[in-house]
């Protein structure tokens, strides 16, 4: 997938000039952070954007698929635009701000925490695939991103993709974990060892180790040993 957000529907496009576009969108985002897929209707995203459902319908005509499509689309954008600051000046250390702010902002936000947690667990094919293309996004533009460090010369990767997929599975599973109430640690913690873990990794290696100090010096002679004149 390219390193882009999600492409936005036709009639997400246009609805995006209705002033109760951004209502629907934002009451869909809260209910599906709250009570995840299964209990996010139509009905009840109406009531929480205070419009009638037929306004609604009119703006959606997908219904549940294309206002939380939608809804997906409009957070992934909002969230790569959170992730693309920043005034680091070392590449790798910009990278890994960059995962850091991802990551916790995924675990912060309760409508992301519930995409990432039901995604293969919605009913729905094309909404499926809709949440799998958001998770998977940002595993493409930090595979982009450590391919270009990697080829600046300011990181060593060898496998830039299963360096991503490490990043995002630490989240995942903390997530799934926390969700059922197994988390042992908190996630600034897991993120700590994650940017140090990906740190080590990516550091470009010295092409010659240093000399340990003191073992250039001679070693000592064996007992009984002679010298040779």
């Amino acid at each position: 997938m390219a390193d882009r957000p999600l492409e936005a529907d036709a009639d997400g496009e246009s609805a995006e000039r209705s002033p109760k576009y951004h209502d629907i969108i934002a009451a869909a985002q809260e209910l599906f952070g709250e009570v995840g897929y299964d209990k996010t209707g139509v009905r009840e995203i109406a009531e929480r954007a205070h419009i009638a459902l037929g306004t609604l319908y009119a703006q959606f005509p997908d219904g549940k698929i294309g206002v939380l499509g939608a809804a997906m689309n409009e957070r992934v954008t909002r969230l790569a635009a959170h992730i693309a600051g920043g005034s680091i000046d070392d590449p790798v250390e910009a990278f890994l701000d960059k995962v850091r702010r991802l990551n916790s902002e995924i675990v912060r936000d309760p409508f992301l925490r519930r995409v990432f947690l039901e995604q293969g667990q919605v009913n729905e094919p094309r909404l499926r695939e809709r949440g799998r293309e958001l998770i998977e996004v940002f595993s493409s533009m930090a595979v982009g991103e450590l391919t270009r460090l990697t080829e600046s010369g300011h990181a060593q990767c060898s496998d830039p993709q299963a360096v991503a997929v490490l990043m995002r599975t630490a989240t995942v599973g903390w997530i799934t974990a926390n969700a059922s109430g197994t988390a042992v640690v908190s996630h600034e913690r897991l993120i700590d060892v994650l940017v140090d873990a990906v740190r080590a990794l990516i550091r470009p290696r010295a092409a010659h180790a240093p000399a340990i100090a003191g073992t250039d010096r001679p070693r000592p002679k064996k007992a009984g040993t002679r010298t040779q004149t």
